[in-house]
């Protein structure tokens, strides 16, 4: 038994994160929150097109674009995984990023020292 795959393969956009990938990433997690990575792929496709609907197109320009970004890409092209992986790993807030404080890097060594490699 088990699982069933996250997505199909076929189709799927594997490779780099374009920012705009996570703009519409971010845009849904604010909107829907964190969870229910397997429906981030099919309904990011209306949320892609209402960014671009409120963005500085106008008339003519801004229905031909919001054409092609809704019937050309319709959502994300990523598996579930590589979005929550994505989230989790960069675009959350919060992520503390950089070298270690001297504090952190002090309580790192003590603790080591103290409990060994358990």
């Amino acid at each position: 038994m088990g699982r069933p795959p996250c997505c199909e393969k076929i189709g799927i956009k594997k490779g780099p994160w374009t920012p705009e990938e996570d703009i519409i990433l971010v845009s849904y997690i604010q909107e829907h929150g964190p969870g229910n990575w397997r429906s981030v792929s099919t309904n990011t496709g209306s949320l892609y097109f209402n960014i671009f609907s409120s963005s500085a197109f106008s008339g003519r320009l801004l229905m031909c674009v919001m054409f092609c970004i809704f019937w050309l890409l319709k959502g994300l092209l990523r598996c579930s995984k590589s979005c929550r992986l994505r989230w989790t790993n960069y675009l959350r807030p919060g992520i503390k990023r950089g070298n270690f404080t001297p504090h952190e890097e002090g309580m790192i060594i003590h603790l080591q020292a103290l409990l060994g490699n358990k």
